[in-house]
């Protein structure tokens, strides 16, 4: 849940903080007095994009702050990054000019990504445009799909792989199909370049250790001369490393006297060993020395010709390398195209085999996701004055006797799902994006909220206007559903029906006010006579009567 918000400078906010209870709170108060920006403000903290639009005019940053209830779900992805774990969440964003955004966690700076991670962990928000969605079946697949279960997870993945490789394939397959004409075209003069290239016997790094060979040749003598003198440097009458070894034995005899001593005779060792080995190292590479001319002269001509097909080609040693691997295969698919189009044409049927199986096993989960779900709904519409509903979740109809028919399957499985309801008796079931009214179409959508509330594992759900389209005796079910539903889980609601509004655990007016020459959005908890005289002039506007007075103290009671 969400104990604090602070904004500052936020659109007509200048500086707000509010404080939350348990239970359910509603927003109420005019059009245009700031109630969606305080949802738009908790959306910020949960990762909605953000713009230098949202500053206030006049100043160069806006602030949003919250406060959340730790859920331990978190810890995995807060160790990721080196977020602190703390008893309380503290999210912090910071929207500057030019796009200047910094997001904190805990003290500790993350990016969007980050937070988008986390916010579904911790609320749930809905606002006025997503009811829409209910009319829109190209999201319902949104609504099926769970968004925590390992298994569906599991299957999804399994299924994204079976199509990665069936793509591959299918890709590869076409690609020999189309380039078959150009491959039989360009035949010998591929021919020719594979031989030219062949021809250089080239593999990763030739071409340096060549640049090495010759440069180790042609100054041979140099290297000759300088071996020889180090040789007899450290091997002369007067030997620097006898020398080396009789100080450290000097240093030996006393080093039982001091221990900085001891330890200089002890380097002193180390040294006259290393250089004695140096010595003998140097011995056998001038025993070795040994210059070949043809050895120089057959590699400058081999370099040569392969910078001569580096420059030729505009390629590298590594790319001449996998251009002549893709030649080969082209110059065999032009020579024996019926046999690798049978290949091509075979990895095809396998790989669609395998996917068409972690296809089906997708679809099996979701049909039976969605018969949970049908019996859900149905039973949450009871609760919101849909006392008839009839709700199905329809499957489109695949056929799978095409391996060639790639275009089946998208990236989220070959399943579209329709919604079909009926709200009265007697009549057959219709898709729900056709038949739903505005104040139907706003309880199916609570309905789906509340269905999905009881696994999703946030302490948050947040309702912009969710009753839309109702009153009466109506709008007092959706109350009460809302209430049920913060029995578990902190629920936020901005409304402007007076029932819901008498529901809540904690009333929140908001309003504006000039000061100045400024608008800026202010807030009141409300309580006692004033909550009764914001219900009441909910109920009749402006003037309040007494028999409004009545009436919201008799909403509060029941």
């Amino acid at each position: 849940m969400i104990n604090r918000l602070i904004v500052k400078n936020f659109a007509i906010i200048e500086d707000l903080t509010v404080d939350f209870k348990s239970g359910m709170t509603v927003l109420t108060g005019e059009t245009g007095a700031g109630k969606s920006l305080i949802i738009d403000s908790i959306s910020l903290l949960l990762g909605a994009r953000a713009d230098s639009d949202m500053i206030r005019y006049g100043e160069t940053k806006a602030i949003v702050e919250g406060v959340f209830t730790h859920t331990d779900l978190v810890n995995d992805l807060f160790k990721t990054v080196g977020v602190e774990i703390k008893d309380k969440i503290d999210i912090y964003r910071e929207i500057g000019e030019s796009s200047r955004n910094v997001i904190k966690v805990n003290g500790t700076n993350v990016t969007l990504t980050f937070l988008k991670q986390i916010s579904v962990m911790l609320a749930d928000v809905h606002i006025q445009n997503d009811t829409f969605k209910l009319f829109n079946p190209d999201e319902y697949l949104n609504f099926l799909d769970p968004k925590e279960d390992k298994k569906f997870d599991n299957l999804l993945a399994k299924y994204s792989k079976a199509l990665y490789d069936y793509n591959n394939a299918y890709a590869s397959y076409d690609k020999i199909k189309k380039n078959q004409k150009n491959s039989l075209d360009k035949l010998d003069f591929l021919k020719y370049e594979k031989e030219e290239i062949e021809g250089l016997n080239l593999y990763e790094g030739i071409d340096d250790e060549l640049s090495e060979t010759i440069a180790r040749l042609s100054n041979f003598d140099k290297i000759s001369n300088a071996l020889n003198s180090a040789y007899q440097s450290l091997d002369s009458e007067v030997s620097a490393i006898d020398m080396i070894y009789d100080a450290a034995k000097s240093l030996e005899s006393v080093s039982e006297y001091d221990a900085e001593i001891s330890d200089m005779s002890s380097k002193l060792m180390d040294t006259y060993y290393i250089s004695d080995e140096i010595k003998g190292n140097i011995s056998k590479i001038i025993n070795s020395l040994d210059y070949d001319e043809n050895e120089l002269n057959t590699s400058v001509e081999i370099l040569n010709d392969i910078n001569k097909a580096k420059e030729k080609y505009k390629k590298s040693v590594p790319e001449l390398i996998k251009y002549l691997e893709d030649i080969t295969l082209e110059i065999d698919m032009a020579e024996n195209y019926d046999e690798v189009l049978s290949d091509a044409k075979k990895k095809v049927e396998e790989s669609f085999t395998k996917l068409v199986g972690a296809s089906t096993a997708l679809s099996e989960y979701r049909y039976k996701l969605a018969k949970s779900l049908e019996k859900g709904i149905i039973s949450e519409c009871k609760d919101l004055d849909l006392d008839n509903t009839t709700f199905e979740c329809s499957f489109n109809k695949v056929e799978y006797n095409d391996p060639f028919s790639k275009s089946i399957f998208t990236e989220n499985g070959v399943d579209t799902v329709d919604f079909l309801v009926s709200f009265n008796k007697g009549e057959p079931v219709r898709p729900l994006s056709k038949v739903a009214s505005g104040g139907e179409a706003s309880r199916m959508m609570l309905a789906f909220k509340s269905y999905f509330s009881k696994s999703s594992g946030v302490g948050l759900q947040v309702f912009d206007e969710i009753d839309t389209g109702v009153s009466g005796s109506t709008a007092l079910k959706i109350a009460n559903k809302m209430r049920v539903i913060s029995e578990n889980i902190q629920v936020l609601c901005i409304t402007h029906l007076p029932q819901v509004a008498a529901y809540g655990d904690q009333h929140i007016h908001i309003y504006k006010v000039m000061e100045g020459n400024r608008t800026k959005t202010e807030i009141v908890n409300l309580d006692g006579e004033k909550r009764v005289e914001e219900i009441a002039r909910m109920l009749s506007g402006d003037k309040i009567s007494v028999f409004a007075l009545e009436h919201a103290k008799e909403l509060l009671e029941r």
